[in-house]
């Protein structure tokens, strides 16, 4: 319950920094309604036995339209960052039940004029699924071992103005996956792939004009060192029933590319208890479950705060045998700085298409 706690904690601390960090004055308010249909897709030989029917979502989102009042908006060609509560089926109503999520996102605009948006949006939150994993009453729901989970979304989206009306049509297309990151077990998940459309409503005390954007100041080519702690909880199996608290020591060495996103190599040291009982006779002291491994990694700036962070690399040292066929793992997640230097991020970090993990973190960065 403790990193459960810590990833709602760190949500409502992304929302603050929508509401607050700028003046309420300079935000156009945006409402929209949409409905999707689609399908999970199986990303696991046994789910496809289980997934019985195509899905039908119900979404409602409120976002905040920048204006080009700070450097980072035209950046990003005045993005919107907004909360989402999305509610829908999941293929199989006996076995996975329904979700509902609360979600953060932030929107990018790919093409903008004054009546037509090209957009995609990306975000993060938590999401109830109705029916978990029991080994009585419901064995076969090996997607989720967990009646909370974290929810990721990704979409891509065009929004068309009625003339003279803050009225807009959208449609598009979104993809959603809800996990619980290994905390409980069974953690297959589930991926969503969805068609949909809607009604957008934008409302301020002024009268909507596309910002006229400008080049902001560019970053030197600095170098920057940063390095922080983490812990994460971890099943192995529902019937172990038993949780590895896992501790992480990442290092990384980046160079500031532009105003967007910097560029690095970096070791992430993982001191692992979870595969001690996997080790089984191979097992000869604690140094067999160290974990180190060496990545590639970026960053992107959203806002002057928030940042996203993604890493992709490949075990030097894995004591585990079955984890030596694991070549690659990767990481994505949200990252705040605070009092300039300081961090807190939270990472999902998988193995291809299975979570490992979610990673809590408090770091510091040296330019």
């Amino acid at each position: 319950m403790l990193m459960k706690r810590l990833l709602v904690i760190f949500i409502l601390c992304f929302v603050w920094n929508i509401g607050y960090s700028q003046s309420y004055n300079s935000y156009f308010h945006q409402f929209e309604m949409r409905a999707h249909y689609g399908l999970s897709i199986p990303h696991h030989t046994c789910l496809k036995y289980l997934i019985e029917k195509n899905i039908c979502i119900g979404e409602i989102t409120y976002s905040i339209k920048t204006d080009g009042s700070e450097p980072w908006q035209h950046v990003w060609r005045f993005p919107e960052l907004g909360l989402g509560y999305l509610m829908g089926s999941l293929g199989n109503i006996n076995v996975f039940g329904f979700s509902q999520s609360l979600y953060a996102f932030y929107g990018v605009p790919i093409v903008e004029t004054e009546n037509f948006i090209f957009k995609y949006r990306f975000g993060c939150g938590l999401s109830y699924i109705s029916e978990k994993f029991d080994a009585r009453a419901n064995y076969y729901n090996v997607a989720f071992g967990s009646y909370l989970n974290a929810h990721l979304h990704f979409s891509l989206l065009v929004d068309y103005k009625f003339p003279d009306l803050p009225l807009y049509l959208t449609a598009g297309f979104a993809y959603n996956h809800f996990s619980s990151g290994a905390i409980e077990t069974p953690n297959l998940g589930l991926n969503q792939v969805t068609g949909n459309f809607g009604i957008k409503y934008m409302y301020s005390r002024y009268n909507y004009s596309l910002p006229k954007r400008t080049v902001p100041y560019q970053y030197d080519k600095d170098f920057e060192f940063s390095a922080y702690y983490a812990v994460s909880v971890k099943e192995n199996s529902t019937y172990e029933n038993k949780k590895y608290f896992i501790n992480s020591l990442i290092c990384d060495f980046a160079s500031r590319l532009n105003n967007q996103r910097s560029l690095g190599v970096g070791l992430n040291l993982i001191f692992d208890p979870s595969i001690k009982p996997l080790l089984e006779d191979d097992y000869n002291g604690a140094h067999n479950l160290l974990r180190v491994g060496i990545h590639a990694m970026q960053e992107v700036y959203l806002t002057d705060d928030l940042s996203m962070i993604m890493h992709l690399g490949s075990y030097a040292f894995n004591k585990y045998k079955e984890g030596k066929k694991i070549l690659v793992y990767s990481k994505i997640g949200i990252r705040y700085t605070f009092a300039e230097r300081y961090f807190a991020n939270i990472v999902l970090k998988t193995h291809t298409t299975t979570a490992d993990y979610i990673e809590f973190g408090l770091g510091f960065r040296i330019n």
